[in-house]
């Protein structure tokens, strides 16, 4: 089975090595937006004309008017960055007129705290370095020196590399292609004792298995830092109102305050993430097939406008914070890595039916820690009580996916 997946490094430019990755991300964009810009003037030319009259451009049509307006401007450039930013620009647009909610793709700027470009997959190296827990990598004829805590697949075929400016710290990402020697699990020889199913909330990831494991969601906006985080975004925001009413300029200060918080958010984000992947990698070696809810965060989050608008907006904040998405998408990737299944189900009424009986409580309230079922007696803890319905219809609709059932209907079904 062939598996493409990305294997991300930290790495320590000096100063003159940082100029130059600061310079190709600044070309990368100005590329990307060249192409945008091209591609949104051609269109403008061929939207009142006849589709045999159209013309489109070429990609090397493209790549020379690049060069030539990166000359014009006095920049020196790699072909590679700016192809690569051709690439990426054609994908980006693509993907709009795939999806026409999405709008036209917004233009790169150079001023964001994040900053990458892309390079393919020839012309790189990486040699042993004295410190065994290092490596050089090298690219555009410099030497990096490289974090590897992780070893590359053996024969793997290297697709992209990234180099990744992130709040003054820079990264390199391999996205490779490799052939994983995994046994595939099937239906028949699948171990129901090693099924599980996962109720997601922002205060524990319930199992089935009556096991609670607390999300932490408050430490996630590190707790240590929380109170400076509120201080200083409350600052910046005076400052923000105070410049966009005098219509002056923002100051030293501002930006030097923006790093701080930018440092405080880079460290939540890390601690969350590093959790996440202690908890899906336990998981998923333990367990030969996963259920979890297909929760629409989008919608979860949506804002209420009559009652509890505060209690609501504090609510989403959490949710948004506890980042559903992102724990599912690493247990599907390293179950399926495993050549285990991953499913999801229909969310609508897991923690209001009974798991015993099937009765569904509405006046069940966010409130309610236990669920208590009038009919049979069921007294359990809600989210252990959420988590054996989803288990429970992931076996039913095993080998679907998204289960196909309707359990609204079924809710208000007579019995």
């Amino acid at each position: 089975m062939q598996i493409t997946k990305g294997f991300k490094y930290r790495i320590y430019p000096n100063e003159e090595q940082q100029a130059l990755i600061n310079h190709q991300c600044f070309i990368y964009n100005q590329a990307y937006n060249i192409c945008l810009n091209l591609q949104k003037e051609q269109w403008e030319k061929n939207k009142d004309l006849d589709k045999k009259e159209r013309t489109y451009l070429k990609a090397s049509e493209i790549d020379s008017k690049v060069k030539e307006l990166l000359k014009q401007r006095e920049l020196s450039y790699k072909s590679v960055t700016t192809q690569q930013a051709r690439i990426n620009a054609n994908r980006a647009l693509e993907q709009a007129l795939k999806d026409k909610n999405k709008g036209f793709p917004k233009f790169k700027n150079s001023k964001f705290a994040k900053q990458s470009f892309n390079w393919n997959n020839q012309g790189y190296q990486i040699k042993d370095d004295e410190n065994p827990k290092f490596k050089i990598f090298r690219l555009m004829n410099t030497a990096l020196k490289m974090r590897y805590h992780r070893e590359l697949s053996k024969e793997y075929k290297l697709n992209q590399i990234t180099i990744l400016k992130s709040h003054n710290k820079y990264f390199v990402s391999f996205s490779i292609t490799y052939e994983n020697k995994v046994l595939l699990m099937s239906k028949e020889n699948l171990n129901i004792n090693k099924a599980i199913g996962i109720d997601l909330n922002i205060n524990d990831i319930a199992l089935s298995n009556k096991e609670l494991i607390p999300t932490n969601s408050k430490n996630f906006n590190s707790a240590k830092y929380s109170k400076i985080f509120k201080r200083l975004q409350r600052k910046q925001s005076r400052r923000f109102l105070k410049s966009k009413k005098e219509k002056t300029k923002l100051g030293v200060n501002f930006k030097k305050t923006q790093q701080r918080l930018n440092k405080i958010y880079e460290k939540s984000t890390n601690i969350k993430s590093d959790y996440y992947h202690k908890i899906t990698s336990k998981l998923s070696n333990e367990f030969d097939l996963i259920v979890v809810e297909d929760l629409k965060t989008k919608n979860m989050t949506k804002r209420v406008k009559l009652k509890n608008v505060k209690a609501k907006s504090g609510l989403n904040r959490s949710i948004l914070n506890t980042s559903f998405y992102q724990f599912t998408q690493m247990l599907e990737y390293k179950l399926r890595h495993n050549g285990k299944f991953f499913v999801k189900v229909n969310p609508q009424y897991t923690s209001k039916t009974c798991n015993v009986c099937g009765n569904v409580k509405d006046n069940l309230t966010l409130k309610d820690r236990k669920y208590i079922c009038e009919k049979c007696g069921n007294a359990i803890h809600r989210d252990i009580n959420a988590s054996l319905n989803i288990l429970e219809r992931g076996l039913k609709s095993f080998g679907l996916g998204i289960s196909l059932e309707d359990y609204k209907l079924k809710a208000f079904r007579v019995s």
